[in-house]
């Protein structure tokens, strides 16, 4: 996997408890490393992970675009999702029962969300995008209910969280194919009918302001202090003029 010989395959979910003593709307200026206090970097530092801004991640592929459904039904365009921040992008469906799978995924970017958002600086340049697997089930009106459930306590420095579908198979299969996302679609053997199942390897996407995948996460090698460290080794980056 791209970047993993960085990794620690350590789960640590404490940092939940730990973002309660930050205040919240805390503003800090100075360099982007200032911004990402020394409690995060302790935790990162038992992880054994690099030191944010001691590596590069590199350009994977372009994010591909395709026309997707927002919550209000609107055709637009994905690359309005995955341009312009810095973007957690993954693949899911409401029914998703897999404790490694799409309900992983949730928690990991709330934690991340949760602590971005003690800074405002930081929580207004990223953005987390869903995009659901299953069309025919995942309506606009089911994409509007959890973007509003997701979001009921968001401030106005709150993390930008999106629930997108498509219209039809006919565009989604490209577009998962485009991000080399598997998926299956389960059949029953006594009945040979579709099940209500998607069976799928997790992964998430980190993609930079450019529309460039730069990281692929899957579930042994996720944990949110390594999306906070990835995401601020890109900032560092930007902030460097590099990679532009």
């Amino acid at each position: 996997m791209i970047g993993y010989f960085l990794r620690s395959d350590i789960q640590n979910y404490a940092l939940a408890d730990a973002l309660s003593n930050t205040t919240i709307g805390q503003k800090i200026s100075g360099p982007i490393e200032n911004k990402f206090n020394k409690e995060l970097q302790t935790r990162i530092a038992k992880q054994g992970l690099a030191a944010a801004g001691t590596y590069e991640l590199s350009k994977i592929f372009k994010a591909p675009d395709a026309e997707v459904l927002n919550g209000k039904g609107e055709t637009v365009k994905l690359k309005k999702f995955t341009e312009g921040k810095y973007t957690l992008l993954t693949f899911f469906y409401e029914f998703c029962s897999d404790a490694k799978g799409c309900p992983f995924a949730m928690s990991t970017m709330q934690i991340v969300k949760q602590y971005l958002e003690k800074t405002p600086s930081l929580s207004k340049q990223v953005r987390m995008v869903h995009i659901s697997f299953d069309p025919e089930r995942d309506t606009s009106v089911m994409m509007a209910g959890l973007e509003k459930k997701t979001n009921r306590e968001n401030k106005p420095y709150s993390v930008e969280w999106k629930f997108l579908t498509t219209k039809n198979y006919d565009v989604l299969i490209p577009l998962i194919d485009g991000y080399g996302q598997n998926v299956d679609i389960a059949i029953d053997p006594k009945t040979g009918k579709r099940t209500l199942d998607f069976p799928h390897v997790l992964k998430i996407f980190l993609i930079d302001p450019n529309g460039y995948v730069r990281e692929i996460y899957s579930t042994t090698f996720l944990n949110p202090e390594m999306l906070l460290n990835d995401i601020e080794t890109l900032m560092i980056e930007t902030e460097k003029g590099v990679n532009k």
